[in-house]
């Protein structure tokens, strides 16, 4: 494959012709090999960083937590949930009913979307842009977008805060609401004006990078393309997010039995992991195991997994916010 995107006609009609996501994944198909020459730079980055910081980073007493959800973490143990156990650690694996929100996130590869995204506008304008061009070209404006994702956090932690204060300002005649109605209000009540915002400045990254848009103006932008298609843009983000998250568990899933067979510290793993209870971790469960010493070939294994469990996606997402950029600015 050459490393430019060619021009194939009259591409501006496939969206209509064949549905919006058969042709996310034939254009990711096509130009595989463009996409990751492209995220190749960030790839190597995010491997060295994240061995490095496990590595060197992690404190002496550290417990590591390999999970299907999040991968691998260190916690340390004045703090870990299995404290109690740091004389005599006793790993364990577990099933919680939950989906951890760290696996949505494609880490360092988010910075992909900048050149990705002008890729695949001018791919639709028949010019040809090579990975090395298209990161000249976009590399100053990512200080723009990383601006711009500062500002989205912490307005939306200020959102969140105000409304959990005035919840625990409505509540706090002492009325009883239970477990399940603190779990709505104070968790899924603030997720409400989040998501709103989140799906309405979602293409704000293409307003930035495809019309050089200062950040306050490129949020005006995508408020104003999202306007009246906000529950078609959360669905389509929700179905990718459950999308990547089934995959990223899966994979994650698959290595940690492949470590169970490798490594006698992983090995009551395999129980849960080839049993029925694997079925489970894609309708909410994930499996987990606790250790206070692991090889260090364990660490560089899932960091490496990890890493190009994000590269395989960051192009998915890319290509869907980008399309729906195109098919509301009416760009060709």
């Amino acid at each position: 494959m050459q490393d430019v995107l060619e021009n194939t006609g009259n591409t501006a009609s496939v969206p209509q012709r064949s549905g919006l996501m058969s042709t996310i994944f034939r254009e990711y198909r096509n130009h595989f090999g463009l996409f990751w020459r492209v995220m190749l730079p960030l790839i190597v980055f995010s491997l060295i960083f994240w061995f490095l910081f496990f590595k060197f980073g992690a404190p002496e007493t550290a417990q590591w937590t390999f999970s299907t959800s999040t991968g691998i973490k260190a916690v340390p143990s004045a703090v870990s949930d299995h404290s109690s156990e740091t004389s005599q650690p006793s790993p364990k694996p577990t099933n919680v009913k939950a989906i951890d929100g760290s696996a949505t996130h494609i880490g360092f590869l988010w910075l992909a979307m900048c050149p990705l995204a002008l890729i695949i506008v001018h791919y639709h304008r028949g010019v040809a842009v090579p990975s090395r061009e298209a990161w000249l070209k976009t590399r100053p404006k990512i200080w723009h977008i990383l601006s711009g994702c500062a500002l989205i956090g912490a307005f939306l932690l200020c959102i969140g805060a105000i409304v959990v204060l005035l919840l625990m300002l409505l509540l706090e005649d002492g009325t009883f609401i239970g477990f399940s109605g603190s779990i709505f209000l104070f968790v899924l009540l603030p997720s409400i004006p989040i998501t709103y915002f989140l799906v309405k400045w979602s293409l704000y990254n293409q307003c930035i990078i495809i019309e050089n848009l200062s950040v306050i103006a490129a949020f005006r932008r995508s408020s104003a393309l999202v306007r009246g298609a906000w529950g078609r843009f959360f669905s389509m983000y929700l179905l990718l997010v459950l999308g990547t998250t089934v995959f990223r568990i899966a994979v994650l899933g698959l290595t940690l039995l492949l470590f169970s067979a490798a490594a006698p510290e992983f090995v009551l793993l395999r129980e849960v992991l080839l049993s029925g209870k694997f079925v489970g971790l894609f309708f909410g469960n994930h499996v987990q195991i606790t250790l206070q010493q692991v090889p260090i070939w364990a660490i560089a294994a899932m960091v490496t997994v990890y890493t190009l469990t994000n590269a395989v996606l960051a192009p998915i997402w890319a290509l869907l916010t980008t399309h729906l950029y195109m098919e509301r600015a009416g760009t060709q």
